[in-house]
């Protein structure tokens, strides 16, 4: 007779390589028996793990939350290890004991829901640049006697901490060279901001020995030796390098913060100290070796390609203090270099001028966010203000020495050829060609791009506002080698998007719940539902299926975890919704919806009408099938 087939592994048969991270405790919650993958990843000696409580494995897991009652059904259990990574616990009963279980541990990623709704400050530290970016600011404008103290403050700030430090390190020698501690630290201990020590020991060790960021949210094993040995004991730990050129130069610790630290905020600490370093090293070593007669050339080339990247950087952190016009300095950077070389410039005057151009709003940092993100026009009052950016712009960078004219390019971008222009109304002769040029191109985005309070105006616009300034206030070859890189079409035979069939919008208020909204969708069986301002009654902001899918939470198992999602459902549309709406007027030809879609990497765009109410929305699809009847009609009156 032939022998069926057992398709069930056993235990023995199981991969070597498959690391199940399991453990077996008893009714007293101590554990009797592990797996080789757990001890590896807790990484403490087996005594200390064998017959004690999971406890002393992982002092994060609410014991509270485990019901030894229940000997019917699985049960789940999330948390965050003193590693700072998400795990969920898989605790089922032993089958033929009365008084043992098994902890199944599966490590999550920091995007699950229900770390979100733990920790929903980690959403905002995100999210919230405009505060990010004033901690950058607060640094770079601090005197250089205090600018480490600074420093650690807008630290303590970034991750909600209550106690930190900032080291200078020495890696030649390993020693510690410069300290600067919070006062709270110095209620506990005199420590003299100039002590010298060796680094091998103190809760850093581990950072400069690893050159990566350590987190530790277990203070059992430290903190009676802490306090021992003389420190402040620390609850909460995590300690992130500061890295310059490949090298550990200083590394900044904070801790004793309510909630466990993550990967996230280790992420979110290592770019600012990052950062943090360039901005208040970088222009100090350029100003030094200017100062060299025999190295100087090789050593700016070297410089410069660090500068680069750093305006980069800090352009793309400017870029999140106002959602509204993200990418825009990005856009007119490279508007402006395809421009310059059409024209004829040199690759090294090419290059200054991108560089400027990327930078060119910088002053806006001195603008409060509330103006610029002001979804109506600007009142007399804030629009001077704004006007005094590239001014703002100026003095941030006047101690900076490039090789090219950035400062003047800052201060020049918004002066005109008759005078008409600001800050000083200088007139053609007395502007560069950088800021003649940068000068088009932030006009030509800003046409193109939607602005809080009116949509895209299109191409015709800008092609008439050009050549309405060209020769009187914009450079006329300036303004041809826009228009020739931009290829305009004809405008007159065009379809405008509002003639399309275009998908009907769903109108909520900012009060309504998520769990309406998604009520609302699946009525109307459509994708986008866009959120109307209270008083203003224009779109503040859009749900669409991604967002629904980013805040429904997928643990469904217990009434805990049943109480979380109907939490998230009761989230207001104002919390949950996209600030940044893709936004298109009605008015707008086929190939420029298709040009923005493309550009802003969007799946549909709001279509609003002359008055700016919101009419439908356009997506892909209906994009795509009208311009291929409108290329066949093109091809038919051809034939």
């Amino acid at each position: 007779m032939r022998q069926k087939h057992d398709l069930f592994l056993k235990h023995g048969e199981l991969p070597k390589g498959l690391g199940l991270t399991w453990a077996i405790f008893n009714d007293r919650l101590e554990i009797v028996k592990l797996s080789e993958a757990l001890y590896s990843q807790v990484k403490k000696p087996i005594a200390s793990i064998l017959k004690q409580p999971i406890s002393a494995t992982f002092p994060s897991l609410e014991l509270s939350s485990i019901d030894l009652t229940n000997r019917e059904t699985k049960q789940l259990v999330h948390f965050i290890d003193e590693r700072g990574h998400a795990q969920q616990a898989c605790i089922a009963p032993i089958d033929d004991s009365a008084d043992h279980w098994c902890i199944l541990l599966t490590q999550l990623d920091l995007d699950e829901k229900w770390l979100m709704e733990l920790h929903p400050d980690y959403n905002l530290a995100i999210q919230s640049s405009d505060d990010w970016l004033q901690q950058i600011e607060t640094v770079i404008t601090a005197k250089s006697d205090v600018v480490f103290k600074t420093a650690l403050q807008q630290a303590l700030a970034l991750t909600h901490s209550q106690v930190g430090y900032l080291h200078i390190y020495d890696e030649k020698h390993n020693k510690i060279v410069r300290t600067a501690w919070t006062d709270k630290v110095k209620q506990f201990f005199a420590i003299p901001d100039n002590q010298v020590y060796l680094a091998d020991s103190g809760i850093w060790a581990e950072t400069i020995q690893t050159k990566r960021a350590i987190i530790d949210n277990d203070p059992s094993d430290n903190s009676v030796k802490l306090q021992k040995d003389g420190f402040f004991a620390f609850k909460n730990h995590l300690c992130v390098p500061i890295q310059y050129r490949k090298k550990v130069v200083g590394f900044i610790g904070v801790g004793n913060r309510d909630k466990p630290f993550t990967q996230v905020d280790a992420k979110s600490l290592s770019i600012y100290a990052t950062i943090l370093w360039h901005c208040v090293e970088l222009p100090r070593t350029i100003n030094a070796m200017s100062k060299q007669s025999v190295i100087i050339k090789d050593q700016k080339e070297k410089m410069t390609h660090i500068l680069v990247q750093l305006v980069g950087a800090i352009s793309e952190a400017l870029e999140l203090k106002d959602a509204y016009t993200a990418g825009h300095q990005k856009s007119v950077a490279q508007l402006s270099y395809l421009m310059g070389e059409k024209m004829g410039l040199p690759t090294e005057q090419l290059e200054g001028l991108k560089l400027g151009a990327l930078i060119h709003d910088i002053g806006k940092l001195a603008i409060p966010s509330q103006i610029l993100a002001k979804p109506s026009r600007l009142t007399a009052i804030e629009y001077e203000l704004v006007k005094q950016h590239p001014v703002q712009g100026a003095l941030i960078v006047d101690e900076v020495e490039f090789p090219w004219p950035i400062k003047q390019m800052i201060l020049q971008h918004h002066e005109r050829l008759d005078g008409s222009g600001y800050p000083y109304g200088l007139k053609e002769k007395d502007i560069i060609l950088e800021a003649k040029i940068i000068a088009v191109a932030d006009v030509a985005d800003s046409i193109l791009s939607h602005r809080p309070y009116r949509p895209s105006m299109g191409m015709a616009a800008l092609n008439d506002v050009l050549m309405e300034g060209r020769g009187k206030i914009f450079d006329a070859h300036v303004v041809d080698a826009c228009l020739d890189i931009l290829a305009i079409h004809d405008l007159k035979t065009a379809d405008y998007v509002g003639s399309l069939s275009l998908d009907p919008a769903v109108i909520i208020e900012e009060y309504h719940t998520l769990e309406h909204t998604q009520n609302m969708l699946n009525k109307a069986k459509m994708n986008v539902a866009v959120v109307l301002s209270e008083q203003s009654r224009s779109p503040i902001g859009v749900i669409d299926k991604k967002t629904l899918a980013f805040w429904h939470s997928p643990f469904l198992d217990t009434a805990a975890e049943r109480l979380v999602d109907r939490s998230l459902l009761n989230k207001r549309a104002h919390q949950v919704m996209e600030h940044k709406i893709n936004i298109i007027a009605a008015n707008t030809i086929l190939k420029d919806a298709k040009i923005l879609m493309e550009k802003n990497n969007t799946d549909y765009l709001v279509v609003q009408n002359i008055e700016n109410q919101v009419i439908g929305i356009v997506t892909w699809k209906i994009l795509a099938n009208a311009l291929m009847n409108e290329l066949d009609e093109e091809r038919s009156m051809q034939s």
